[in-house]
């Protein structure tokens, strides 16, 4: 934990100071202190995030620090942030473990964002389990509880949005209600995003600054290179190791060598066990390269005259829709001309997940002074990073935009099981363009219109201990276009034992003149695959592989070297192929059971 402090203090200096003195955000953090997270939060990873703005925060912003449970309350109030705040800040981890027994999200929200000063560049982290949780008992609470969820979706964070208020949701569990969050964030303008590890919590906030203070960078290539060209003033050198690794080693284009032992007096280097922060300023153009092994997260921020700009990119895109993208080349605050851009001047744009997995991209093409295009919809959904790079015979300029991916339409069961509520996330798609059909066992189910871009499918009585799919379909009429969603399916008695055939997970968005066939296969694979097809069950695969590696990785790259480590493996792995074959051959001796039917 240390050392996640430790590189908060040496990011400070990773912004540029052109951002610094053009953003001057307001930042609040809003960090929850109610009773379940100290089973959502077992690490108390809400200590780091005091740390997190007593650091990260650039010198002229204004910040401050709520704490919420049952009440409401404001232990650091909105300042400017200069050392006294933040040894303020240091000291007030105490009161993170003052756990209040319910989580009143909305009041927060309310007062935290309604507290003075009334500024224009208003941002609220909000660090909670997610879970609305207010004080009542049997039918009330669930009728509270519901009532301040709705409030929020559909008063609250419009209400923000108007006011230039964006709010950035943390969830710092698994146990979370995303679709809150999701939602909170699409309303106004923030970051979504989930940290279950302090690498994950340091990933999130810097993805969020990224959104407050974006910054130009180069890129790192796969050798460990990236270029300084003769524009460039200065940079800021991010480079993440593994624990007890040496620090990496600069070696500049004439070949002079930079370590954190030996350096010249005026390069600053601030290291920790996981990083290194080394500023170089009036760099050696040309090309440098890193030695040493360093971690996927690492960037090199610049600060140069000439710089890449784009119009605001949404914090949120839709799965299978396109985003339109408008960057330009600027020098002196102006838009650069076309006969001043570089020669050979190109520029791309690409998201890509956690993981560096590619899941669209496109070029650019010139228009006027811009570059302009679309960039296709995405099919996975989750946090990724929007990457613009504009390449030409002499420079580089590259920005990155942390963006969260999500479902244009999603669908929810009740809690007491009584009705499926679908609502439109993307903002063009309401009852008025979009039309639902939702079936049970190839039961036509009723579907009402409760909202401008919600629907409420009713559920009738079916035996609790059967767990039945209902699959939901729409088709959306937009700009001359039908779109086809394909929404997960939802469980009936979802804890039931004996489950019926359905697809649990999300479908792509097809546009007219492409069909599924999503249907239930009457064959006893059904029984193994409930109902997937082949690509669905890849998909599926994939995505658990990611969510597998991300988790596994740091214990990976920490045993990997050590020889016993592949001995175990190979253990289970004969373990495991003896026990398969066991099951095969037991599997045809018994006859085959009859699956349940309606």
């Amino acid at each position: 934990m240390r050392a996640l402090l430790l590189i908060l203090v040496l990011m400070a200096g990773l912004f540029p100071p052109w951002a610094l003195a053009q953003s001057a955000p307001d930042v609040r953090m809003v960090v929850d202190v109610s009773g379940s997270m100290k089973q959502n939060d077992p690490q108390n990873l809400r200590t780091n995030a005091l740390g997190f703005a007593a650091t990260l925060l650039p010198p002229n912003a204004q910040g401050s620090i709520w704490t919420f449970g049952t009440t409401v309350a404001n232990p650091l109030p909105s300042g400017a942030v200069v050392d006294a705040w933040r040894d303020q800040a240091g000291s007030m981890a105490s009161q993170l473990t003052d756990y209040q027994q319910f989580t009143d999200i909305e009041r927060a929200l309310r007062q935290a964002a309604s507290a003075a000063p009334d500024s224009g560049n208003r941002h609220l982290i909000l660090l909670t389990d997610g879970m609305v949780d207010l004080p009542a008992s049997g039918s009330d609470k669930t009728q509270r509880d519901s009532a301040s969820r709705q409030r929020i979706i559909s008063e609250l964070a419009p209400e923000l949005a108007s006011r230039g208020v964006v709010v950035h949701p943390i969830a710092l569990s698994s146990n979370v209600d995303l679709p809150l969050l999701e939602q909170i964030a699409q309303t106004t303008g923030g970051l979504a995003a989930v940290a279950s590890t302090p690498e994950e919590l340091l990933r999130a906030f810097l993805d969020v600054l990224d959104r407050i203070l974006p910054g130009d960078q180069v890129p790192i290539d796969d050798r460990q290179r990236f270029n300084v060209d003769d524009d460039i003033d200065e940079f800021n050198a991010l480079l993440f190791h593994a624990p007890g690794d040496d620090s990496p080693v600069l070696v500049g284009p004439n070949g002079q060598r930079y370590s954190r032992g030996d350096h010249p007096g005026s390069v600053e280097w601030q290291s920790s066990d996981r990083y290194d922060l080394i500023t170089v300023p009036d760099p050696t153009p040309g090309e440098w390269r890193i030695e040493g092994d360093i971690g996927a997260d690492s960037r090199i921020g610049i600060r140069a005259d000439t710089v890449l700009r784009s119009e605001p990119l949404p914090a949120t895109l839709y799965r299978g829709f396109s985003t339109p993208l408008d960057v330009w080349l600027a020098a002196d605050g102006k838009t650069l001309a076309t006969d001043e851009h570089p020669g050979g001047l190109a520029v791309r744009a690409e998201l890509r997940d956690l993981d560096g997995a590619t899941l669209a991209e496109t070029e650019l093409a010139a228009s006027d002074d811009h570059f302009r295009g679309e960039l296709p919809g995405a099919d996975q959904l989750g946090n990724a990073r929007l990457t613009i790079t504009a390449r030409s015979d002499r420079m580089i300029r590259q920005q990155v935009q942390p963006v969260n991916v999500v479902a244009a339409l999603n669908a929810v069961l009740s809690e007491d099981g009584t009705q499926i509520v679908v609502h439109a996330n993307h903002p063009d798609l309401n009852v008025d363009n979009t039309q639902l059909s939702a079936s049970l066992t190839g039961r036509t189910l009723d579907i009402r219109q409760t909202g401008d871009r919600e629907w409420t499918i009713a559920v009738p009585q079916t035996d609790p201990d059967q767990s039945l799919p209902v699959k939901i379909v729409a088709d959306a009429q937009l700009e001359g276009r039908t779109l086809h969603f394909d929404l997960p399916v939802v469980r009936l008695n979802p804890g039931a034992d004996v489950g019926l055939s359905g697809a649990d997970l999300d479908q792509n968005v097809t546009s007219d003149g492409r069909q599924q066939d999503d249907s239930v296969g009457g064959d006893d694979s059904d029984a193994f695959t409930d109902g997937l097809t082949a690509s669905q069950m890849a998909d599926i695969a994939v995505d658990k592989t990611r969510q597998g590696w991300r988790f596994a990785k740091p214990y990976v790259e920490t045993y990997a070297q050590r020889p016993v480590t592949w001995i175990v493996i190979a253990v289970i792995l004969l373990l495991w192929m003896l026990l398969r074959w066991r099951r095969a051959v037991n599997r045809r001796r018994q006859a085959r059971r009859e699956e349940p039917s309606i």
